[in-house]
């Protein structure tokens, strides 16, 4: 009568949400390496299906929240994240196979997908506090490091979990952890899933673009050495202008161009010839020029700082990239691992390169959130949108972002005057906006006392110097 019971018990499906608060039970118990009492028993196709679901989505949640602010959808990332199901199951047939025990076949699936769960969102926390700084990932370590760690738990857990789950049937053989380790955990190691999110101009190359390849990549130190060792010294009793041009993002050609187009203009206008850098992140460039990152900025700018004559001379500092609400500056070069760049970046680089006087230029959506970590009295902050709206001009058609051709290949042009180059493409920014019916973004200036006077000084220097000729 009892067994009569049990088994009628064990008939009665499991409701999806008992499946689920299993599922997470389970997992924590046996990422910790516990003996779970959920999966001792058999389990039914129905219990599989809603862990294989459940891993899928807080996968896709965590990748959602660590991209920030417009996330792309990359349905691509399906195949990669869903893999682990067919060789899981496969593994599970196989164990069936050596045990004589058709239990195994949906155990071993669901055993690893619950443990999956556990990793997801520990993992998840764990990048969410590296992205947000609450901890920092040693130097030797890495970020690699720190994944392989992640992974070798995991793996090591799953180990343990199968040992256990078959030590009964299979006392005197290791086979269903051997298969299980070479059909699952090895090819999860080699074949790692992509995020389901990626951030904005995180995209995979177009087809025909060039890839970033080994040998770009060792090159790079040696690209910024040679750039800084172009760096004119300052030169005394003059007020020497220098200039880096910062384009982060390599998914869109506008941001090149434009920064290309830039570096000229100040060399022609500004006598910067011989005392820039230009750092950008572009397949069209890649053999010729330092990307951009938060450590090629740093030594640029450490560069031109050993160089300067601190108490005399400028740095413009021209950014432009896609901005996001949460005030971030994208860096993408795809498929590298880039982090965002944020305001006490920027000024934290400029601060510990020891640049006092500064113009810093943000062409970016959203980049008016930068201007109260930068502001200061030596230091002329402009931002193409204020804090909460977005700017325009985007895009591979472009040569120039809409603020960077009104303030630069327009304005300044026909200004030395970086204070009222700002006025005049606030009317022009203003008057194509309201022509393409696009709501205002609102560019920002911050303007400190001493470079007021230190930048009306040296325009009226520019300008004799350009009526002499």
């Amino acid at each position: 009568m009892d067994m009569d019971m049990n088994q009628a018990t064990q008939a009665i499906p499991r409701s999806t949400a008992r499946a689920v608060l299993e599922s997470l039970y389970s997992g924590l118990n046996l990422g910790l390496f516990r003996h779970s009492g959920a999966l001792r028993s058999s389990v039914d196709s129905t219990h599989f299906v809603v862990v294989a679901l459940a891993l899928l989505g807080l996968s896709g949640a965590w990748s959602f929240v660590l991209s920030g602010s417009g996330a792309v959808f990359s349905p691509q990332a399906l195949a990669s994240q869903l893999l682990w199901v067919p060789l899981a199951l496969l593994a599970g047939h196989l164990v069936t196979r050596v045990l004589g025990d058709d239990r195994y076949l949906l155990q071993v699936g669901t055993t690893v997908g619950a443990i999956g769960i556990a990793l997801s969102v520990v993992s998840g926390v764990v990048w969410f506090a590296v992205d947000r700084a609450w901890i920092k990932v040693p130097a030797l370590l890495g970020v690699n490091g720190v994944y392989d760690l992640l992974f070798a738990w995991w793996a090591l857990a799953i180990v343990v979990a199968i040992r256990r789950m078959t030590v009964s049937a299979a006392r005197h053989t290791l086979w269903p952890v051997f298969i299980v380790a070479l059909i699952v955990v090895l090819p999860a190691y080699v074949l790692a899933p992509e995020p389901l999110w990626d951030a904005p101009g995180q995209e995979p190359a177009e087809a025909g673009a060039r890839p970033f390849s080994e040998r770009a990549l060792y090159a790079q130190p040696e690209l910024l050495r040679k750039a800084e060792q172009r760096l004119k010294p300052e030169r005394a009793g003059v007020e020497d202008l220098y200039f880096i041009g910062f384009a982060p993002d390599a998914s869109q050609d506008v941001f090149m161009k434009e920064t290309l187009s830039i570096g000229r203009l100040v060399n022609e206008r500004f006598g910067a010839e011989g005392r820039g850098v230009n750092l950008i992140s572009h397949p069209g460039v890649l053999d010729t020029l330092p990307i951009a990152t938060l450590t090629s900025l740093r030594h640029a700018l450490h560069a031109i700082g050993s160089r300067i004559n601190a108490e005399e001379d400028v740095v413009l500092l021209h950014l432009t990239s896609h901005g996001s609400e949460n005030h971030e500056l994208s860096v993408a070069f795809y498929p590298l691992e880039l982090r965002t760049i944020g305001p006490e970046d920027v000024r934290a680089a400029l601060d510990d390169a020891g640049i006092k006087w500064r113009i810093v230029v943000i062409s970016a959506c959203y980049s008016g959130g930068f201007i109260s970590a930068l502001q200061d009295t030596h230091t002329l902050v402009i931002t193409a949108s204020d804090a909460t709206h977005t700017s325009f001009g985007c895009g591979n058609a472009f040569d120039f972002t809409y603020f960077s051709k009104a303030y630069f290949d327009e304005a300044l042009r026909h200004t030395y005057s970086f204070e009222k180059a700002f006025s005049t493409a606030q009317r022009l920014i203003a008057a194509r906006e309201r022509q393409e019916g696009l709501e205002a973004s609102n560019p920002q200036m911050a303007l400190g006392h001493a470079i007021q006077a230190k930048l009306s000084n040296m325009a009226n220097k520019w300008s004799e110097a350009a009526h002499e000729k």
